[in-house]
């Protein structure tokens, strides 16, 4: 485990405080405020460390498009798009589907299922 720096912690503390799984250029604008000196490599490299670490999950829902989580236990996603807001989903996590790839050899360490479609408000 790598040494923790304040500037991973900032990005790690505000990465908590959203729930709209923000880009790494999205976290960099929330935090270039608060700490005028942080580059964005910076921001890149400190997600990476953390993704690494296990303390944040990388989402791929977009081609090139990288959105961070900092809710790691398992869950699902919904990527609205229409607004491409990507939302965190209140329904349970299935480990029958683990269990079951599982007895056909698979060794699952867990799934990541983002569904696609319209978002509540965009739905309206």
């Amino acid at each position: 485990m790598r040494k923790n720096t304040k500037q991973r912690s900032m990005v790690y503390e505000e990465l908590k405080s959203r729930y709209d799984h923000p880009t790494p250029e999205e976290l960099y604008y929330a935090i270039k405020p608060k700490y005028p000196k942080i580059s964005i490599a910076t921001i890149y490299r400190n997600l990476r460390i953390l993704a690494e670490e296990g303390k944040v999950i990388e989402i791929k829902s977009d081609k090139n498009v990288l959105r961070y989580d900092a809710k790691t236990e398992p869950h699902y996603h919904f990527k609205c798009t229409n607004c491409s807001a990507v939302l965190d989903l209140d329904i349970a996590y299935n480990k029958e589907l683990d269990e079951e790839l599982n007895k056909k050899g698979y060794k699952v360490n867990y799934h990541s299922i983002i569904f696609y479609g319209l978002c509540p408000n965009c739905a309206k």
